[in-house]
């Protein structure tokens, strides 16, 4: 997939030529993901891979997917779940993954060019090596399409309430906001919470100074646009934290990749009445800024439940919100 992208005549995007390549998360009926491994003598080969192709001009996407499968993996597809839109630049040409999941499979999977294919557990993923450009898929692959902010709580039962609730609805990435609390007492409460969402399976990112990343409790560490300024780099001590980052503009998208961060929230996309003196980016401006990010993007402000599929098919990771996700 990666050969045929670099081979492939181009389009002019942002003054760069870049390759539109359609790219497919394929899902077995069990869970599984189909891998794909290039061929030693390949270029990159022996790195693992989603399978997909060069979409051609005026194709239309799942046209697209379904043809490259049929040549690559003798099957077609028939659900398609719009997953990320990554732009990752080479030396010598850019691609912008259109990555989709992809499901309901006719046929049975087998390299028809020479390559070993590999069905694997999301879970193991991570023990597979792959060209850079997928990474950010993978991480995509991991992460989930609601990320709630906590909101205004006037004791910890109706935190604890409102996270439990949230926990009950599905919505396991959690970030846990309270500017108004004296510092100790809000480590002492986010300690405490994270260890509640933790038993339930989610993770709780929490907001602070960098040394919270070495505190074995600390699952995650949400960034301000004023620390992305900082001169010291965030230092994650456990592979399983997550470091994110509020951005809302182009030189704080690559602040926040300079600094290696998993994913952002990209804000205001609509305006909102907990900051009515801020400007919102409106929906072309965040499909575009979200374009440009080489990281999963969530989209935040004036965002409701029903704008989750809408922010996925503009190639966002899903939805951050405070009051939607409330009970």
């Amino acid at each position: 997939m990666v050969q045929k992208a670099e081979k492939a005549k181009s389009r002019k995007i942002d003054n760069r030529n870049v390759v539109h390549v359609a790219v497919a998360v394929i899902l077995g009926d069990d869970g599984r993901v189909l891998l794909a491994k290039r061929p030693e003598d390949k270029h990159m080969g022996g790195l693992w891979e989603f399978p997909g192709g060069k979409v051609e001009p005026g194709e239309d996407i799942k046209l697209a997917l379904n043809r490259e499968l049929r040549e690559e993996l003798d099957i077609d597809v028939s659900t398609f779940s719009p997953l990320i839109k990554i732009r990752h630049d080479y030396p010598e040409t850019s691609v912008l993954l259109d990555t989709w999941v992809v499901s309901g499979i006719q046929g049975e999977p087998k390299g028809n060019e020479g390559q070993v294919i590999q069905w694997v557990e999301k879970g193991c993923l991570n023990n597979y090596e792959f060209p850079e450009a997928n990474k950010v898929i993978l991480r995509a692959l991991q992460l989930p399409d609601r990320y709630m902010i906590t909101g205004h709580f006037k004791d910890k039962e109706t935190l604890f309430n409102s996270v439990s609730a949230a926990l009950d609805n599905g919505i396991h990435l959690i970030q846990f906001r309270a500017h108004w609390l004296e510092v100790n007492d809000y480590l002492r409460l986010a300690q405490e919470l994270s260890s509640f969402v933790l038993a339930a399976g989610g993770t709780l990112i929490i907001k602070g100074d960098f040394s919270l990343l070495s505190e074995s409790w600390c699952q995650g560490l949400h960034l301000t646009s004023h620390q992305l300024g900082l001169p010291v780099k965030p230092e994650k001590r456990y592979s399983s934290q997550l470091l994110v980052a509020s951005c809302h503009n182009k030189p704080e998208i690559k602040a926040a990749e300079a600094m290696e961060v998993d994913f952002i929230t990209l804000s205001p996309v609509r305006a909102t009445a907990s900051h009515p003196e801020a400007s919102p980016l409106g929906l072309d401006r965040a499909e575009m800024l979200t374009t440009v990010a080489k990281v999963p993007v969530f989209w935040l402000g004036g965002m409701s439940p029903e704008d989750t599929s809408l922010a996925r098919q503009m190639g966002a990771q899903g939805i951050a919100a405070i009051q939607a996700f409330r009970d």
